[in-house]
């Protein structure tokens, strides 16, 4: 009787060991199908989560790549309107500059004539002065008729000297005319030239910022 029931206990502790087996495995299965419905589930919450901090950071960076652009708009009017006040500034000094030169010029040029009017009209006093001098010492041996023949010929010289004064200051003055046209010519090369190579510096200036801003 007591291997009997030894044998039953026995045959129990298996049956019991065999079902706590199933029962563990079943609860295994169960455990790790639960585990992986979680995964899952966070995984698509992770995910949904990632998309719209995505979708977030997107509008943001549009809105901010926005203000930026609208910032850079700004600063190129701001900029547009110092270059053109620049180049006013620049025109107006340039004018004042060329306006200072032309006076100068002007006044020069007044003054030599001036002083060759001054030299020649003291040349002619002198050779007038000789000539009067002269005829009166040869109007006390000469005959009257002598007189006349030599008082015609003075007249000739007298008309050839004024003559030829008036011909070496025209040819003077337009001497003087083309120092001039010389000199405006040679300043508005430069100032040119000048205004060229302050808008170029300019305009590499701008383009050099506005690349600047779009790395930023």
């Amino acid at each position: 009787v007591q291997e009997k029931h030894k044998q039953e206990l026995e045959d129990m502790r298996k049956a019991g060991h065999e079902a706590l087996t199933i029962i563990v495995e079943e609860f295994k299965a169960l455990l790790q199908s639960t585990v992986q419905q979680q995964e899952a589930a966070i995984e698509k919450q992770y995910i949904l989560a990632i998309e719209k901090h995505s979708h977030k950071c997107e509008e943001l960076l549009d809105a901010q790549h926005q203000r930026l652009l609208d910032v850079l708009e700004a600063e190129k009017e701001v900029l547009s309107e110092k270059i053109e006040e620049a180049l006013m500034q620049q025109s107006q000094k340039h004018k004042e500059v060329l306006d200072k030169c032309l006076d100068e010029e002007r006044r020069r040029s007044k003054e030599a004539l001036a002083h060759a009017a001054k030299a020649e009209k003291e040349v002619v006093q002198e050779t007038v002065l000789k000539a009067v001098e002269e005829e009166r010492r040869n109007m006390e041996k000469i005959h009257a008729e002598e007189r006349k023949l030599w008082e015609a010929e003075r007249d000739s010289h007298k008309e050839k000297i004024a003559q030829a004064v008036s011909e070496a200051m025209q040819e003077q003055r337009k001497q003087n005319q083309e120092i001039v046209k010389e000199a405006l010519m040679e300043e508005q090369k430069r100032s040119g030239k000048a205004i060229e190579e302050a808008v170029k510096r300019t305009r590499e200036e701008l383009m050099e910022y506005i690349k600047e801003q779009k790395r930023v």
